[in-house]
């Protein structure tokens, strides 16, 4: 182990003293730590005690077996916790008589890791479903090894007063197992049973409060309709995932036109209706609980509208008992999509009005939600997690980074998919997924969620690390910290960043990072950008061709203003232009005269455009109802090809700055008489072969033999397997996210790795 430190004391006798004070830090708080620690004292013969503190797990054992005691506590930690270091030294024998767990003291600056939420345990689970357990059919059963954490957490160190569990007095009975070091719920602070614990309500317009919520909720669903339901970390919309009505009108509630909807059912209901790998079963199981995209086997018992032509649907298990009890009664796959607009962060305080907004009924309780949470979303590349979204599960679980700063930075992140990050010494906390901040209320999350990692962490950032932009809503932050030096962090450096810095990378790295929009150094639109460097000092070498983005951000909403703006730079003909603007009306006609004049456009280098424009020329879409819209058609499209072999053509030019350009792609997919499908195959193995020749590129130049991928372009796994065979058919070492998202929520972790290797350097 790390940290250990050498025994201090002068005095020799204290030498060869029996009692060591040992002080350990990590996750050794809420997962069964200090119970585990008795139960090694005890078997060892030692006497002392174990108690929290706000710098961790502090323990004082007295005896003969002290190295053994060690051993033991090092080596066998209970499967939730984590040591990341510890302290010992010899003191004093103090003859104590016994081993014994004593109250928590409060002092302390950041040393203490917060467990995050725990999905519902086996052994929990049997006991819920068992008719003479006094815990029988009970919503909030928990124990050390399940059941919330970081959502219930009001301060540090944790303990039952310094969560929203404060409320609940305990039974007679409950309190006996808290106390109890050798029970399984030995100082579980959420404990509580039928008598003493939350109470259930079901909530709706007209009718009284039932007496078995649980029961009447579930005839609710049956009958298909919509209720809103509260989770770990807010509320979610439920509905029947087989009633078409019932999804139709969900989105329409919730104002979501096309993007799919997020699923919940036993594993057996999800095997019947996807191809569950053995990867994905893990992840589906493991105590976080995600959302797992996989691909469909079935859509039998699934409405079309949960996911409208997508070959991909998401399901998570239900991980808690309530979420169980539901699904068990209604005994068919739901529906579970968080209670929000779209975009907005989840709803999680008891706002019975808004809620009926958006559902017929609220099932709800009386136990609050400190910290919001939604459900973290992942896929599985090459049998490894790729985190889609880190959030509930996940979140306030810490990274080691390979360096780290003397002073504390706080990432503010991206505008979309919005996360912070608060980095001390080589240690990063990114934040729960929070909204896109362009919403009044995400940006109002953020700073609370702030003001309490602050308070948990005891932190008080001295550096704000912030997007170029400057006109990224989260920019306003700044202003609450009056005192802190300001640092901008391009956004597509921020992408390799949060790269680097899950992988534990220091040294140069050749970083391809392509996504939808990103402010660049020359004030145009990046997205396709090809990167050489150390984390001090990420040189752009590369990237696509610019071309216009004619009307800026509505282009973005109607790609086929895109694909008008490619053809007119292609010079594809009077006729062509006519056609394709027709389509379109008078707004066509408009349209092509504007990019003509060459007014109202922005130059961009924007791989996730390049999709956008790429769809919509080979007819499979025009309009983008959410981010990624039309890229993910296109890979559903090629996925679904015979696998073509060839490649259109590109060039790559420039001097110092290498230009790849695909303006001849797009000539040859406009000409290529092959369908759909096969020439959305073939572009996106030709943007593979492509980012390979420019690395190549790199690595004549440097030596560096290092490939990174990130962006959230990279989230297609298509276009991630055929960039990955094709680097490392060159020899290439190619890294992947597997720890953050390759999309803007791990921005804010490149930010304040970024900045402090810049902080180093200087």
């Amino acid at each position: 182990m790390k940290n250990i430190a050498a025994d201090s004391s002068p005095d020799a006798a204290h030498r060869c003293s029996k009692r060591l004070r040992i002080t350990f830090k990590g996750l050794v708080q809420g997962v069964g730590f200090r119970p585990f620690i008795y139960r090694c004292a005890k078997a060892h013969g030692l006497t002392g005690f174990v108690k929290n503190t706000g710098r961790g797990v502090l323990v004082e054992v007295e005896g003969d077996a002290i190295e053994a005691f060690l051993r033991q506590a090092i080596t066998q930690t209970p499967p939730l916790s984590r040591i990341d270091g510890y302290r010992s030294r010899r003191i004093p024998e103090r003859f104590s008589r016994e081993f014994t767990i004593v109250a928590s003291e409060g002092e302390g600056a950041g040393d203490v890791l917060v467990s995050a939420d725990v999905a519902l345990c086996d052994r929990c689970r049997e006991e819920l479903f068992s008719p003479g357990d006094r815990r029988h059919l009970y919503p909030f059963i928990n124990c050390t090894d399940c059941g919330p954490r970081f959502t219930i957490i009001e301060d540090l160190p944790y303990d039952r007063p310094k969560t929203t569990m404060k409320r609940f007095e305990m039974c007679p009975l409950c309190r006996e197992e808290y106390a109890r070091p050798i029970d399984r719920r030995y100082h579980a602070q959420p404990i509580s049973c039928h008598d003493c614990g939350p109470r259930l309500r079901l909530l709706a317009p007209g009718i009284d409060p039932a007496d078995d919520p649980v029961t009447e909720a579930v005839a609710w669903l049956r009958s298909g309709r919509i209720l809103a339901v509260k989770g770990l970390g807010g509320y979610h919309l439920a509905c029947l995932a087989g009633s078409e009505e019932a999804v139709a009108r969900l989105r329409r509630l919730k104002r979501r036109e096309r993007k799919p909807f997020a699923l919940m059912g036993t594993l057996e209901m999800i095997e019947r209706t996807c191809v569950v790998s053995e990867a994905a079963r893990i992840l589906l199981v493991s105590p976080s609980a995600p959302i797992v995209l996989m691909k469909r086997r079935s859509s039998e018992g699934i409405a079309p509208d949960v996911a409208p032509g997508a070959s991909r649907i998401g399901f998570m298990v239900p991980y808690t008992p309530l979420h169980l009890m539901l699904l068990n009664g209604v005994e068919r796959p739901l529906v579970m999509t968080s209670a929000n607009r779209s975009d907005d962060p989840i709803i999680y305080r008891d706002d019975t009005e808004e809620l009926l907004d958006l559902a017929d009924a609220v099932l709800t309780h009386d136990r609050p939600i400190r910290a919001f949470a939604d459900d973290s979303v992942t896929m599985v590349d090459s049998g490894e997690p790729y985190p889609i979204r880190r959030s509930r599960g996940l979140v306030p679980l810490p990274l080691d980074l390979p360096l780290g700063s003397r002073r504390a930075i706080l990432g503010l992140g991206a505008m979309l998919k919005t996360t912070f990050t608060i980095l001390f010494q080589k240690r990063a906390i990114p934040s729960q997924y929070i909204g896109n901040s362009d919403s009044p209320g995400t940006l109002e999350a953020m700073r609370a969620m702030i003001e309490h990692y602050g308070k948990l962490f005891r932190f008080e950032p001295e550096v704000l690390a912030v997007d170029r932009h400057p006109d990224y809503p989260n920019r306003l932050l700044i202003d609450d910290f009056p005192g802190a030096e300001v640092v901008e962090i391009q956004h597509h450096r921020a992408h390799i960043g949060s790269l680097m810095a899950e992988a534990g990378l220091r040294g140069k790295m050749i970083g391809v990072a392509m996504d939808g929009t990103g402010y660049g150094d020359d004030g145009t639109i990046w997205g396709g950008e090809f990167f050489l460097g150390d984390p001090a000092s990420l040189k752009r070498f590369g990237h696509l061709r610019y071309f216009d983005l004619p009307g800026g951000e509505q282009a973005i909403r109607e790609p086929w203003r895109l694909a008008l703006s490619l053809l007119v730079a292609l010079n594809r003909g009077e006729a062509s232009l006519a056609a394709f603007a027709g389509r379109f009306g008078d707004r066509g006609e408009r349209v092509l005269e504007v990019i003509r004049k060459g007014v109202a456009r922005i130059p961009t280098s924007s791989c996730g455009r390049l999709f956008d424009a790429v769809a919509s020329l080979i007819g499979l879409g025009d309009t983008s109802d959410f981010d990624g819209d039309l890229p993910a058609r296109l890979q559903e499209a090629a996925e679904k090809s015979a696998r073509p072999g060839g490649y259109y053509p590109y060039k790559i030019g420039g001097g110092d700055t290498v230009v790849l350009d695909l303006f001849p792609l797009l000539d040859a997919i406009l000409d290529d008489r092959h369908g759909v499908a096969e020439r959305a195959f073939i572009f996106h193995a030709t943007l593979a072969r492509a980012i390979a020749d420019m690395a190549q590129i790199a690595r004549d130049r440097s030596g560096v033999g290092i490939v990174g991928l990130s962006g959230g372009v990279f989230q297609n796994l298509l276009l991630l397997s055929l960039t990955r065979s094709a680097l490392e058919d060159e020899g290439f070492e190619v890294v992947v996210h597997r720890q953050v998202p390759a999309n803007d929520g791990g921005v804010s972790l490149g930010q304040v790795f970024l900045a402090a290797a810049m902080l180093e350097k200087r």
